[in-house]
């Protein structure tokens, strides 16, 4: 069955595990079919994919959300510190590609703490909620930076950053 996905909460995975595998497997220790969150991003800013957008996540159970949003956690405990660089940069990038192929609006965009009913502090006190919300735009307005145009991800996500320090919005696809 499939899911329609109107919305895309923010997590932290509230530890300091190491990399995704080790959240999945701390997961499924607690029974559960997969990971919670469609996609993670670990410290270093490679993005993960997680759950199928085929099932329900298990990231946000208030207001149904587990039903029709796309989860997306980075790695870490952000009432203790900020994420890296590369996870903001990654997590631009990714939001901005699930809000154009799944049309999503900037104002669909939540932290966890955000979502009605949700009792929590996620993403955590040190996550740069205004910084992230900057750099993300409504999907009829992005510029597209193709990795496959530069030498190496790296040099492609340094160009997109300098776009965005410019005003333009701009995202990193590999295709």
């Amino acid at each position: 069955m499939n899911y329609r996905r109107d919305y895309i909460i923010i997590h932290h995975t509230g530890a300091e595990e190491k990399n995704a595998h080790q959240v999945k497997q701390y997961h499924l220790s607690k029974g559960w079919r997969d990971v919670g969150y469609n996609y993670i991003i670990e410290r270093d800013g490679k993005v993960v994919p997680g759950r199928s957008l085929e099932i329900p996540g298990a990231h946000t159970r208030a207001s149904g959300m587990n039903y029709k949003s796309i989860g997306i956690a980075l790695i870490g405990n952000f009432q203790n510190h900020r994420p890296t660089e590369r996870q903001l940069a990654a997590l631009v990038d990714l939001v901005t590609c699930c809000q154009q192929k799944h049309n999503i609006p900037t104002t669909n965009v939540l932290l966890h703490r955000e979502v009605p009913g949700a009792h929590t502090l996620c993403p955590g006190r040190y996550f740069p909620a205004g910084e992230l919300r900057l750099n993300l735009t409504d999907p009829a307005h992005l510029w597209c930076v193709q990795v496959g145009a530069f030498k190496n991800k790296e040099r492609a996500l340094d160009f997109a950053a300098r776009l965005r320090n410019l005003g333009i919005n701009a995202f990193v696809v590999e295709r």
